[in-house]
């Protein structure tokens, strides 16, 4: 029987996140014969990652790099390319660690450095990536992106405004090249996610944090990174090719409030 990826090769940014660990195992289970899983700080992870794949017959590969530099951006693409042959699929998921004080402190007091960081990695960084990304696609004639923005970056919130920039130039990115790419066969689509249950996004919460976040979204819970994994695999396989340009917002309801 068919899978929705059969022989395809994926570069994920950020596979060492949850998110990015359920987006390649779900990649490896739809029949992606190739995976590259990128990491900066957590090689662990990646590993793991990496038998559990090879267990479903899915190659793949663990690339360090810094994406905010572009150099070390473009090595990812170049080894991905090199080890597989091809690139089908880019998965931008990499982005600047949450903390705390940054994400709730008064906007006009944070630091230029503060203001930066989510810009570097979130935005800036994944777009490097997406730069060396572009040419193997062209040649191909054929090729997937997927970006990831934020709920809020369209709703607005009072917090986290230097991320929610990050993201809203994201999901501006994603319309741009959506356009500039079309006619190479290239579709470059973005998620906009509300809370997903994942360490570094619920875990910094207290419980009553936590109960008052759930219940925002119409679902009254947190989204699982594999509900977002099947979302991801959605938009890189055949089932979307009349489909760019867009934001999904995978948010349980958030936004409608």
């Amino acid at each position: 029987m068919s899978r929705k990826l059969d022989g395809r090769v994926a570069l994920i940014t950020g596979a060492s996140g949850e998110i990015g660990s359920a987006t390649a195992m779900e990649f490896a289970k739809e029949g992606a014969i190739g995976v590259a899983l990128h990491y900066n700080r957590n090689r662990g992870p990646a590993e793991q990652i990496l038998s559990r794949m090879k267990r479903l017959g899915t190659d793949g590969i663990a690339l360090k790099a810094d994406i905010s530099r572009p150099d070390e951006a473009g090595i990812l693409v170049k080894k991905t390319v090199a080890r597989f042959g091809r690139l089908d699929a880019l998965v931008c998921l990499a982005g600047h660690p949450f903390q705390r004080d940054h994400w709730f402190g008064q906007f006009e007091k944070l630091t230029p450095e503060q203001l930066k960081k989510p810009l570097q990695v979130d935005l800036l960084g994944n777009a490097f990536v997406v730069q060396s990304a572009i040419p193997v696609m062209r040649k191909q004639h054929r090729g997937k992106i997927v970006l990831i923005g934020s709920t809020p970056a369209l709703t607005g919130d009072s917090v986290g405004i230097s991320y929610l920039i990050a993201k809203a130039g994201i999901l501006a990115m994603t319309r741009a090249l959506a356009q500039y790419l079309g006619p190479s066969n290239i579709n470059v689509n973005a998620l906009a996610l509300g809370s997903i249950e994942t360490r570094s996004t619920t875990g910094h919460l207290t419980a009553r944090e936590r109960k008052q976040l759930a219940a925002e979204a119409a679902l009254q819970r947190f989204g699982t990174p594999q509900e977002i994994a099947r979302e991801i695999v959605f938009l890189v396989s055949e089932d979307s090719d009349f489909i760019t340009g867009q934001t999904i917002v995978a948010d349980g309801g958030y936004a409608m409030r």
